[in-house]
């Protein structure tokens, strides 16, 4: 059986981000993986991974969990690094 350490190994995608899909979709860690690894084959997915980073930092600012709104920009800072913003899709 496939831990979801093994499944990290086999994606570009961090632990943050698949937490961050995992959040913002309601689902389980393992099958967050799967989607992102899903997403991240092609710029609308990517453009979905920035909308739920965005997404999450919002809701955060409307608590005015500030703690956890820094967080999120944080991770978000270094997914955006490593995929900017598709332009179109």
């Amino acid at each position: 059986m496939l831990s979801l350490i093994d499944c990290l190994d086999f994606i570009d995608l961090d632990s943050a981000t698949i937490e961050i899909i995992a959040e913002h979709q309601n689902m389980a860690t393992i099958v967050a993986a799967e989607l992102g690894n899903q997403l991240i084959a092609d710029l609308r997915g990517i453009h979905v991974l920035h909308e739920m980073h965005q997404d999450l930092i919002a809701r955060a600012a409307e608590r005015q969990d500030l703690a956890r709104e820094k967080e999120l920009r944080k991770v978000y800072d270094a997914f955006k690094r490593k995929y900017p913003m598709p332009r179109q899709f």
